[in-house]
C-alpha cells in the first residue's frame, strides 16, 4: 500500500475551495451527467473532494460512490450531505490504493483533479487501477490540463478575500512558480482573520502535472484500454484543438 502525508487541501484551503466553487459549472455538470445517464451499474468518482459534482448527482438519485485523500475535503462533503439529508457512500484513500471488489460501469474525474497525481509512475498506476476496477466495456472519463494552461503570471502574487458566514475572513495568496518537467507549481498561503487578527495560517506547495495529449494517450493505452477518444471540454461531439487548455479522455475497457 502506498502511503504519504497529504500536504495540500488542508482546512483553510478546503474552506476557500468551497467558498469559491459552491456549485459545479453547468456545462461540466451536464457533460459528466450525460455519462451517468448511460451507465448501467454503480459509478465511481475518485478524488471527489467536497462533493461539488458528487452530491448533486447523488441528490438526483444516481448510484455513485466516491473517495478522496483529504479528510478535510471529506469532512466538508459529509457536512453538506447531512444538511441535504443524504447518505453518501464515500471513503478516504489514495487512488493508487484503491482495492475494491466492486466493478464499476463508469469512473469519472472532473475538474482536472487527475493532474494532482504528480509522479508519472503513480499516474500510470492510477490509470491501471481504474482499468482493473471497471466492468467489461466500462468507461473511464477524466480531464487533464495541457501545457497551454501553464501560468502566464509567474512570480506575481495574487490574492483573494473570502467572507465566512461566521463573520471571519480568509485571505488567500497565490504565487505561481516556473514550470518544471511539465509540473506547474504554486505557493499558496491562507490566513484566517478574526477581529483584525490572524488566528491561523496555512502554507501549501501546490502542484499540477500538465500533459501533452499524445503522451497521455500512450499512457492510457499502455495499461490495456482498447479505445481512447479525446474530447473537447465539454462537448462530446467535438475534438479538442491544439490551443485548448484541457482535454477530456474517454477510455473504453
Amino acid at each position: 500500500m502506498i502511503r504519504h502525508k497529504l500536504d495540500t487541501y488542508l482546512d483553510l484551503c478546503t474552506q476557500v475551495y468551497d467558498l469559491s466553487k459552491p456549485r459545479p459549472p453547468e456545462d461540466a455538470y451536464a457533460f459528466y451527467r450525460s455519462y451517468l445517464m448511460e451507465a448501467k451499474g454503480v459509478v465511481l468518482e475518485p478524488m471527489c473532494g467536497t462533493g461539488r459534482f458528487f452530491l448533486p448527482l447523488l441528490e438526483e438519485g444516481f448510484d455513485v460512490y466516491g473517495f478522496d485523500a483529504s479528510d478535510h475535503m471529506l469532512h466538508a462533503l459529509h457536512t453538506k450531505a447531512r444538511f441535504k439529508n443524504l447518505k453518501p457512500n464515500v471513503w478516504q484513500g489514495l487512488v493508487e490504493n484503491l482495492e475494491k471488489l466492486e466493478r464499476y460501469s463508469l469512473i469519472f474525474i472532473p475538474s482536472g483533479s487527475f493532474g494532482l497525481i504528480i509522479d508519472l509512475n503513480s499516474a500510470r498506476t492510477a490509470i491501471r487501477t481504474f482499468y482493473d476496477h471497471l466492468k467489461d466495456d466500462g468507461i473511464l472519463v477524466f480531464e487533464a490540463e495541457t501545457l497551454n494552461s501553464a501560468s502566464e503570471q509567474v512570480g506575481i502574487w495574487r490574492a483573494s478575500v473570502w467572507l465566512k458566514e461566521d463573520g471571519k475572513t480568509i485571505i488567500a495568496n497565490f504565487l505561481d512558480l516556473p514550470l518544471a518537467d511539465n509540473v506547474s507549481p504554486a505557493l499558496c498561503k491562507y490566513e484566517l482573520i478574526d477581529d483584525h487578527q490572524i488566528v491561523s495560517t496555512e502554507i501549501e506547495n501546490f502542484k499540477v502535472r500538465l500533459y501533452n495529449p499524445e503522451d497521455m494517450i500512450r499512457m492510457i493505452k499502455s495499461v490495456g484500454f482498447r479505445e481512447v477518444r479525446m474530447i473537447k471540454a465539454f462537448d462530446r461531439s467535438a475534438a479538442p484543438s491544439e490551443n485548448d487548455k484541457s482535454v477530456i479522455y474517454e477510455c473504453l475497457k
